[in-house]
């Protein structure tokens, strides 16, 4: 039990077991080796120090204490002559403590007083300084130095870290951060950027160390790699439409005289007919019969499959269509004015994704594919569009399928014509009419198929797409007739190739010119002789212009050296053959290359040295 009695008499600082103040003057403490806490014997009975205070020694190390409404700085005294350590205390320490303590260490004793008297204490060294926590956080302030650290930024912006951190700042802090960017892709044709600031974002922090730590742990938790997601969105819209007429067609006999027929049989199917089918006529004694039967049925299927690569929380869109422009008027009072607006047609895709810890993703999405024209009504030109689209907000497992939305739409349609109560006969009015039926069915379905892009695996598949896309590029030029000067000079170039693996450098080289005669801008041909031959393919030619290479006659000017060592045609190909200042200069590098292989050579004779490349030491054997 610990209770303290508060009183307002103004005391001193008390430094207990060196010395301490009293009412009759500076006592010295009693000399450690005379009777040291420590080396007391464990007592069974309790022993009266005086001043309220009963004390004795447990055990080593431990001790109980009994204070009756004892003065904090006496209990100080004894708790310091127990503990062996020394104690002082500042001049707002003052009061009265009540308090019961067994078998406890001197750290616990002195962390109970303190606790329940409101006091704190700092230990330096082997001296413990009580005071009130307003003088701890005072000292402590004045005794923390101040840093400033710059954070940079890859992921999050500075405006969202300063908000995330602004609850970590300490009173005394400050934070500073770079302009915000720019955002969007506006079109402009003045506006480039300036001199904005074309770095990561930053965070300059003026803190203290503690607090400086904690913000660089949040800033290593927040600013990480956002997820992406790949969202893929089928359209299926399926039209089925049905036409069926069969029975007597009365529109053909229009304009047709039965007056010459006679009693002659015939048959006749040679009636024009606004559609198809087929009319058969029957005349036989003056009486004609026209039978018209058709069946029409169109089937038409629609299947959009746009792709978008989106960050997350981020608005992707994706457009694959048509732009039509059309002119609309606007009058006033006194003017008109046309403005060109554009109708666009085909299949859209916008979207926003949130990815959860748990797997699941949230789409805002609105699918959209649509087909629409523009056409002239009067001295008017209007835009009309057919669209299925749908905006939904939802959520969908990683890399499953869900159904979005669909439609299934179905009208049925039956016609009849016929003679007046004749085609109302039982059996025998069949002769007396027509029916045409008419089912049009529309289907609709929308699916979504989100991925979240796991980056060294997803990034593999792209790669290999795109030696797909390279495949069927060269697949489709090999479609190309053989005579064509593409295609020709693509067969020397795979036959210079075949020689150069045999050793056969100047069947090679003889290719390489072929190939050059029909394509002179052949990159891959013109380097590979650049190889074979050992010098640069500018070397022949004589110097383009003057004004050309006016920088670097300037800085080779200031270096002392030629400018044809550097511009063409006396500028070398191995970049080692340059001067080396020029090399540094004009940040000149050697190109990487595979090695050539070594020429074939036959028994008893030696390469060309003027056919290999440098670094080839010419020797191999007849294959």
């Amino acid at each position: 039990m610990i209770h303290l009695h508060g009183h307002w008499a103004r005391g001193t600082a008390v430094l207990a077991a060196f010395a301490f103040w009293s009412p009759g003057g500076l006592a010295v403490a009693q000399d450690s080796t005379s009777a040291p806490a420590t080396t007391q014997p464990a007592a069974t009975s309790k022993e009266d120090t005086g001043g309220g205070i009963k004390s004795r020694t447990s055990r080593p190390g431990a001790f109980d204490v009994d204070f009756q409404d004892t003065d904090i700085r006496t209990a100080f005294r004894l708790l310091s002559t127990q503990g062996n350590r020394n104690i002082i205390a500042t001049r707002e320490v003052i009061g009265k403590v009540t308090a019961v303590l067994y078998d406890v260490t001197f750290q616990e004793a002195l962390e109970s007083v303190l606790r329940y008297s409101g006091y704190a204490y700092v230990e330096k060294g082997n001296v413990i300084h009580v005071m009130t926590a307003k003088q701890k956080e005072d000292s402590e302030k004045a005794e923390r130095q101040m840093k400033v650290e710059a954070f940079k930024l890859s992921y999050i912006t500075a405006a969202d870290a300063k908000t995330l951190l602004a609850p970590v700042l300490s009173p005394d802090g400050t934070m500073s951060t770079t302009p915000v960017s720019a955002q969007g892709i506006a079109e402009s044709k003045v506006a480039s950027g300036g001199n904005a600031h074309a770095s990561e974002d930053v965070l300059v922090i003026r803190d203290y160390e503690d607090r400086l730590k904690r913000i660089r742990e949040i800033l290593n938790e927040l600013d990480v790699k956002p997820d992406q997601v790949l969202i893929e969105a089928t359209i299926l819209k399926c039209k089925l439409t049905e036409d069926n007429s069969l029975g007597i067609n009365f529109n053909v006999l229009s304009g047709i005289s039965f007056e010459h027929h006679g009693t002659i049989d015939q048959i006749r199917t040679d009636f024009t007919l606004a559609a198809g089918g087929i009319t058969i006529g029957f005349t036989s004694n003056e009486l004609t019969a026209l039978l018209h039967a058709l069946e029409s049925i169109t089937d038409t299927t629609i299947l959009a499959n746009p792709k978008l690569l989106v960050v997350n929380k981020q608005r992707g869109e994706v457009m694959v269509g048509n732009r039509e422009g059309y002119l609309t008027t606007t009058v006033t009072e006194t003017v008109a004015t046309q403005t060109v607006q554009f109708l666009e047609t085909g299949t859209r895709l916008v979207v926003r994704p949130f990815i959860g810890k748990d797997g699941f993703i949230r789409l805002e999405i609105h699918p959209e594919d649509s087909s629409g024209s523009v056409r002239p009504v009067g001295n008017n030109v209007l835009p009309s569009e057919s669209t299925t689209e749908v905006t939904s907000n939802v959520l969908v497992r990683d890399g499953h399928t869900i159904i979005i939305g669909g439609l299934f739409r179905e009208l049925t349609t039956n016609a009849r014509s016929q003679v007046p109560l004749l085609g109302n006969i039982p059996y025998l009015g069949t002769v007396f009419r027509s029916t045409t039926d008419n089912t049009q069915r529309d289907e609709v379905i929308i699916l979504i198929t989100p991925r979240i892009i796991k980056q060294a695996a997803d990034e593999a598949v792209g790669e290999q797409l795109k030696d797909d896309v390279e495949r069927f590029r060269i697949g489709q030029r090999k479609g190309l007739q053989w005579f064509g000067r593409d295609r020709l000079a693509q067969s020397y170039m795979r036959w210079a190739k075949q020689a150069l693996n045999d050793g056969r450098h100047d069947w090679a080289l003889w290719c390489i010119d072929l190939a050059l005669s029909l394509q002179p801008r052949m990159e891959e041909a013109i380097r590979l002789k650049e190889r074979l031959t050992g010098t640069a393919y500018w070397s022949g030619e004589s110097q383009e212009s003057a004004a050309k290479y006016v920088i670097q006659r300037m800085m080779m000017q200031e270096m002392g050296k030629p400018v044809e060592q550097i511009i063409p045609p006396g500028k070398p190909r191995d970049a080692d053959a340059v001067d080396p200042e020029v090399r540094k200069a004009f940040g000149i590098e050697k190109r990487p290359e595979t090695p050539l292989p070594p020429p074939r050579v036959k028994k008893g004779s030696k390469p060309k040295s003027t056919t290999l490349p440098a670094g080839q030491d010419g020797k191999g054997e007849d294959k």
